[in-house]
């Protein structure tokens, strides 16, 4: 169970990852050391995965964002295994998640246009072999880009 300092400690690194120990002591109301010490069994214990900057992909030339449904043709070990993999050695697909319904996952991904998005679709996830359907929404708009999870303190 995570303590009241543990929290504040968390809520404070999501919304700054580069905080120093100091700024974080500071603002926790604890001494350098004992905080530095929390952070580090925070790491240690997996409540902080990784630290990462958050990027405009717009800057970037990344104009095309897009949720896509994806249904594979079986559930067999192979298949799962085929997708996962590629799945987690492609940097366009942001986000994947299994969910429930007529699909089996839900994809965020991105590209620099749609017509690249169409080509990523085409020739590389339907060219798997394991992906029965795709159903594609684009993003018009991000509202939202939170990142941080509820933390109560």
């Amino acid at each position: 169970m995570l303590d009241h300092f543990e929290r504040l400690i968390l809520k404070l690194l999501q919304r700054n990852g580069r905080a120093s120990t100091q700024e974080l002591s500071d603002t926790v109301g604890l001494s350098p050391s004992p905080c530095w010490r929390r952070v580090k069994r925070l790491e240690e214990d997996g409540f902080i995965l990784r630290y990462a900057a958050i990027l405009d992909g717009k800057k970037l030339g990344l104009n095309a964002f897009a949720y896509v449904q994806i249904s594979l043709i079986d559930h067999s070990e192979e298949s799962i295994d085929t997708f996962q993999s590629f799945i987690a050695q492609n940097e366009q697909v942001l986000e994947c998640a299994s969910i429930t319904g007529d699909f089996d996952f839900v994809l965020k991904v991105v590209a620099r246009d749609p017509e690249m998005l169409e080509q990523f679709i085409m020739k590389e996830i339907l060219r798997l072999g394991v992906v029965r359907t795709t159903t594609t929404n684009f993003i018009m708009r991000q509202l939202k880009t939170a990142g941080s999870l509820p933390i109560e303190v």
